[in-house]
């Protein structure tokens, strides 16, 4: 399979098998935003400000979906200030974006004069899409078949795995390095605080 288009992976449990890896593409306005208004944004990420910074977001229960684009994966997470995407490559590079919501009062945040503004009330919201066309269907069969996800290649399986192979091991990393109970709450507060720090009002992607 070619990966020139952005796929959505999801896991599931199908046919008696756990963890079932299925794809399924990008609709045509989700993909255009996200390879021509996201991706252009993304800037550097080292590992350390990964391990204190995004991976905290693994601890709450925010939101989350997979896109596997040209051998990357990028994880699309619904987090202040709208979505933060993080990026994981083969080579072990990491880069990330906060993207600033288009909803004027996303998580009961006050809105600005930019963001009434730029508000449409009607236009596709494509940062909720990208992350729930995916959530949703890793429960719901239905909305499997309306999205045609289908059983991932072993192209898209090995091109999955090595884009996480990096960032799998910063977490064994990061468990021997947080022994005990009270290390890792500091260590949450301190990544919460520098998430919020460094995302800051996000980046604003003017409606086309």
């Amino acid at each position: 399979m070619s990966h020139e288009f952005p796929r959505y992976v999801i896991f599931v449990d199908q046919d008696d098998e756990e963890g079932v890896m299925l794809a399924a593409p990008l609709e045509d306005g989700d993909r255009d935003y996200f390879v021509n208004g996201i991706l252009p944004t993304l800037r550097p990420l080292s590992d350390e400000e990964y391990m204190h910074g995004p991976v905290y977001i693994l601890h709450t229960l925010a939101k989350s979906s997979y896109i596997l684009y040209q051998g990357d994966v990028y994880w699309c997470v619904e987090w202040e200030p709208g979505l933060i995407v993080v990026r994981f490559s083969p080579t072990g590079a990491l880069a990330w974006t906060a993207l600033r919501s288009p909803n004027p009062e996303f998580a009961g945040r006050t809105p600005n004069e930019a963001d009434i503004r730029y508000y449409k009330e009607d236009a596709e919201n494509h940062q909720y899409n990208l992350v729930f066309n995916a959530w949703d269907a890793q429960f719901e069969e239905i909305e499997r078949t309306w999205k045609s996800f289908t059983r991932a290649t072993d192209e898209t399986v090995q091109a999955f795995d090595a884009a996480m192979a990096h960032v799998q091991r910063l977490g064994e990393q990061m468990e021997a390095r947080y022994p005990n109970q009270e290390a890792i709450a500091q260590w949450r507060e301190q990544s919460r605080q520098n998430l919020q720090q460094w995302a800051g009002e996000g980046v604003r992607i003017l409606p086309r």
